[in-house]
């Protein structure tokens, strides 16, 4: 994690080395690492550089010191429920809630499922990198997730997902009526300036996501999906492509999407306080790694979704 530190110096660290203060100051980083900083000319102290670690510091200085990159510490974390669906010594599954995080980053470090697991699953953690997740889910998005409780059955389960050997589905509303089942075929990169989305790009990486017809509404389709490749909010790029966006969804697509539609109230009104993209993933399909049976699991859609599409049903039969 890069950033740029500044402390001015008060009577608590008055007369100390630099070395010392900014050890005490800063997480994360050992005091061998500050005097390597300081010996590379990255330390000013009231804008002049300092080289030397045991420079006193006075009070009322400020310390300025230039782009240093400190290790992300994970801490375990029990606030965050498991819905357990199914656990045995190699694998568990969960069914994620909305608005939880996966993997920990810069913005977040200790409230994601991974910080959960470290503290409910402890020799995992020691032992498989990631606590054993073995793929992701937007914050956003609820369903099935796969964890590996051990090293052998993690690197069987990466390679299954490598060679799509774990088939997931996913059920979501998006806008507009599709008359057909399809298939997109579009490379996903990185935005080349916005770099926390994605994009379509001859560039980037093959995406290929299936779409299935479940049922139409006048001005919505209720899709299943299956993936046969896990790109950073791939679905969700693929339908805006096709001008369907995921209903909730509100990175992708246009903030006046419902000047396209004639859409009753009542249903307007519940869209707009669906703070979420309408996408679950419901379906898990494989061979255990280790006792080498199927697995199938299946969950059912969270009450907002289902609520959605209650509303849509009525209004479709009222008009029929």
């Amino acid at each position: 994690m890069k950033k740029k530190n500044f402390l001015k110096i008060k009577n608590d660290i008055l007369n100390k080395r630099i070395d010392i203060i900014l050890k005490k100051k800063i997480k994360n980083i050992s005091r061998n690492k500050i005097q390597k900083i300081i010996k590379k000319k990255k330390v000013y102290v009231n804008n002049k550089i300092i080289k030397k670690p045991n420079t006193k510091i006075k009070l009322g200085d400020i310390i300025l010191i230039k782009k240093i990159k400190t290790k992300l510490v994970y801490l375990p974390n029990k606030n965050i429920k498991l819905n357990k669906v199914y656990e045995d010594k190699n694998i568990l599954i969960i069914n994620k809630k909305n608005n939880i995080i996966v993997h920990p980053g810069s913005g977040n470090t200790q409230n994601t499922l991974m910080n959960t697991l470290m503290y409910y699953y402890p020799k995992t953690y020691q032992k498989v990198p990631r606590c054993g997740i073995i793929h992701r889910l937007d914050k956003n998005t609820t369903g099935l997730l796969i964890i590996a409780k051990d090293i052998k059955t993690y690197n069987k389960l990466i390679n299954y997902m490598k060679n799509k050997k774990i088939f997931r589905s996913y059920i979501t509303l998006v806008w507009g009526t599709i008359k057909n089942n399809g298939l997109i075929n579009q490379p996903i990169s990185r935005h080349k300036y916005q770099r926390k989305i994605m994009s379509i790009n001859k560039n980037g990486k093959k995406s290929i996501t299936h779409f299935q017809i479940i049922e139409n509404f006048s001005f919505c389709t209720l899709l299943k999906i299956n993936l046969e490749t896990g790109r950073t909010h791939q679905i969700r790029v693929h339908m805006n492509y096709i001008n369907h966006p995921i209903i909730g969804e509100n990175i992708y697509t246009r903030k006046n999407i419902f000047k396209n539609f004639s859409i009753p109230y009542i249903i307007k009104k519940k869209i707009l306080n669906f703070k979420r993209q309408a996408l679950h993933a419901y379906s898990l399909k494989f061979i255990h790694p280790q006792k080498k049976n199927k697995i199938i699991i299946n969950t059912y859609l969270p009450q907002d979704i289902w609520d959605l599409i209650f509303e849509c049903r009525l209004w479709k039969n009222f008009n029929n």
